[in-house]
C-alpha cells in the first residue's frame, strides 16, 4: 500500500463540477472504516493508495479507472460528506464509481458504533436515548447540558454522538464548540486529520466573539497562522492578533511578544511552538 501525498486530494478534488457526492448519515470514521472494508472485499486494498491520517485515496476501481475519494465531515449535518473525483468522465466509467461509492455508503450505518451513548460494547435495552446527550444539543446552553454532554461523550469515546452536538456549534456559531472541533481535527477523533480544517474552525471562534470563548481562542489562531500550521504563515496578523489578546490581559500572548514561546497549545508529541530567532522589540508589545 502506498501512502498518498499529503493535499493532493485538496486540489485534485477542488473543482466541483466533475466531482461527485454523498450525505452518509454517519461520522467519518466509520464511513472511512466502511470504505477499507469495501476495498478488502473486493481485493483492491493493495493497490489504493491511501492517506489514513486525511481519509483521502486514489483507487484503483473495476469500470471506473483511477478516482480520488475524499471521506470528510460535513459541518450542516453532522454526518460524512463522500467526495469523488473520477478521471475518466465517460457516463459509464462515472455510473461505475458512483455505484461502488453507493455501496460504500450502504454500508456505512450497518457497521458497529463504538460505545454509542457511553454504554459500551453491549447497550442495555433500557439505556438513555439519544436525546439524553444530543436531542437537546444547543451550544447556547454554555457551561450546562452542552458542555456536561460534550465532556461524558468524549470521555467514553463516542465522538460520533459529540459530532451531533459540534454541529449545532457550527450552525450557531459557539467559540466553545469551534474549539473542540478544531481539537478533534487536529487529532483526529472521528473525523480526519486535517489541521487546514482545524486552523479553519479556530478562525471561526475568534469571528464569533463569543463571550468567554473567543478570546480563549484568539492566542491559538494566531499561533496558526505564525507557525503556518494548516494555512499559510501570515505574521503581521499574528502579531496583530496576540497583541491583541495582550492588550486583552492573556498571559499566554504576553509570554510569546516577550519570548517567542507560549504553552498554550502544544503539538500532539508534547513540544511547544517556539520561534529561536524571536527577538522582542517594543513593537511587538501592545
Amino acid at each position: 500500500m502506498t501512502r498518498l501525498p499529503a493535499l493532493l486530494l485538496a486540489t485534485l478534488l477542488a473543482a466541483p463540477a466533475t466531482a461527485d457526492t454523498l450525505p452518509i448519515a454517519v461520522a467519518p470514521e466509520r464511513a472511512w472504516r466502511a470504505l477499507l472494508g469495501q476495498l478488502e472485499h473486493d481485493g483492491l486494498r493493495a493497490h489504493a493508495q491511501l492517506d489514513l491520517d486525511r481519509f483521502e485515496g486514489r483507487l484503483p476501481l473495476p469500470g471506473a479507472g483511477t478516482v480520488e475519494v475524499s471521506v470528510d465531515w460535513d459541518d450542516t449535518t453532522g454526518g460524512t460528506r463522500l467526495r469523488w473525483h473520477a478521471s475518466d468522465t465517460q457516463p459509464a466509467h462515472r455510473a461505475a464509481a458512483r455505484g461502488w461509492m453507493q455501496r460504500v455508503a450502504d454500508a456505512a450505518p450497518r457497521l458497529p458504533r463504538p460505545n454509542h451513548l457511553c454504554q459500551g460494547p453491549a447497550p442495555a435495552t433500557n439505556g438513555p436515548d439519544a436525546d439524553t446527550y444530543t436531542g437537546k444539543a444547543s451550544c447556547s446552553f454554555g457551561a450546562g447540558h452542552f458542555s456536561s454532554a460534550l465532556f461524558e461523550l468524549e470521555k467514553c469515546g463516542d465522538y460520533e454522538s459529540a459530532l451531533v452536538i459540534l454541529a449545532a456549534c457550527v450552525r450557531e456559531g459557539h467559540a466553545g464548540g469551534l474549539v473542540r472541533l478544531a481539537q478533534f481535527f487536529e487529532s483526529g477523533l472521528g473525523v480526519p486529520r486535517r489541521p487546514e480544517r482545524m486552523t479553519d474552525y479556530l478562525r471561526q471562534a475568534v469571528a464569533s466573539h463569543t463571550p468567554g470563548y473567543s478570546d480563549g481562542a484568539r492566542v491559538q489562531y494566531a499561533t496558526a497562522l505564525y507557525f503556518g500550521v494548516g494555512t499559510a504563515p501570515d505574521r503581521t496578523a499574528a502579531l496583530h492578533l496576540f497583541k491583541t489578546a495582550a492588550a486583552a490581559g492573556d498571559r499566554d500572548a504576553r509570554d510569546f511578544l516577550a519570548r517567542g514561546v507560549h504553552y498554550a497549545w502544544r503539538r500532539e508529541d508534547g513540544s511547544v511552538y517556539a520561534d529561536p530567532a524571536w527577538i522582542p522589540t517594543p513593537s511587538n508589545h501592545p
